[in-house]
């Protein structure tokens, strides 16, 4: 009987050695008893054909997309989902039957965290405050629309950008200038930071919260450190909180059951196994 070869998935992105998502993945692999690897492909940009043709191949089941390749991995793809097509963000890639196709999982990751975390929080109808225009906001945007929310507000330092997201759903999704956040603060129920502010090693996220609902969610998709003075702050004001651990978590979930064939769970020991090397690496 000829063994079945080792299954193979990684993350591909630039300058990634901090990725928790090696951890996450062999956490799965070994829990469930496969015959797998998942690793870091720190590339540069000239190596992504050669990636994705292992892809295509089959010698890797497929692969996660971090910074800085989020967009730029799509003219490679033989086809995108509805969602990766509207955001034009991909963040795994897999292939079925020769098609290489891109997908994105971070807004399904935000949603599943949130309600986790505040399950009484209704999303229909409600206001949202996104911070930055990145691949992540995109997927989050786009998802809150998908959801019902009645206002989605895009502030990012470069307007042009939070314009673009907003071209995606016109009547629902409002671009804002950065300057004009405080406008906005006091009328958000949920605000989102997508932004790389308040991340170890960048400047902290400076942001009127006095100025937000008793019962807002201040939220931030930066998990290192776990929590970042946005949060700790929220936390003294007695906001509901959600960080960025839990979204990585849980947005992991679609690309392990595409490439492994299992639904896996995110559990209390999968979280604490991240936040204890958080806590020892930073």
């Amino acid at each position: 009987m000829i063994a079945r070869p080792t299954r193979r998935a990684c993350i591909l992105g630039h300058g990634i050695t901090y990725s928790r998502s090696p951890l996450i993945h062999n956490y799965w692999i070994k829990k469930y008893g496969l015959d797998a690897e998942y690793s870091i492909c720190d590339l540069p940009e000239q190596k992504l054909p050669e990636l994705l043709t292992s892809i295509r191949e089959g010698s890797l089941a497929g692969c996660n997309v971090t910074i800085p390749y989020k967009q730029t991995v799509v003219p490679y793809l033989d086809a995108v989902d509805d969602t990766a097509s509207t955001t034009g963000s991909v963040n795994t890639i897999y292939c079925r039957d020769g098609v290489l196709t891109g997908t994105s999982t971070d807004g399904a990751g935000y949603i599943g965290h949130l309600m986790d975390s505040h399950p009484a929080f209704k999303l229909k109808d409600a206001s949202v405050l996104i911070l930055g225009a990145g691949g992540a906001a995109r997927s989050i945007a786009d998802v809150m629309v998908k959801s019902g929310c009645s206002g989605v507000y895009i502030a990012n330092r470069t307007f042009a950008k939070a314009q673009e997201i907003a071209g995606f759903q016109p009547d629902i999704i409002e671009p804002l200038e950065w300057s004009n956040l405080s406008a906005k603060a006091g009328v958000a129920d949920l605000i989102i930071n997508t932004t790389s502010l308040g991340m170890v090693g960048k400047q902290p996220l400076v942001f009127p919260l006095e100025n937000t609902k008793p019962d807002c969610v201040i939220s931030d998709i930066v998990y290192a450190p776990l929590e970042t003075r946005l949060l700790a702050q929220a936390r003294k004001l007695g906001r509901p909180v959600l960080d960025g651990l839990g979204m990585l978590l849980h947005q992991a979930v679609p690309g392990f059951r595409l490439w492994f064939g299992i639904e896996p769970q995110v559990t209390g020991e999968l979280r604490a196994l991240i936040e204890q090397d958080l806590q020892s690496h930073g």
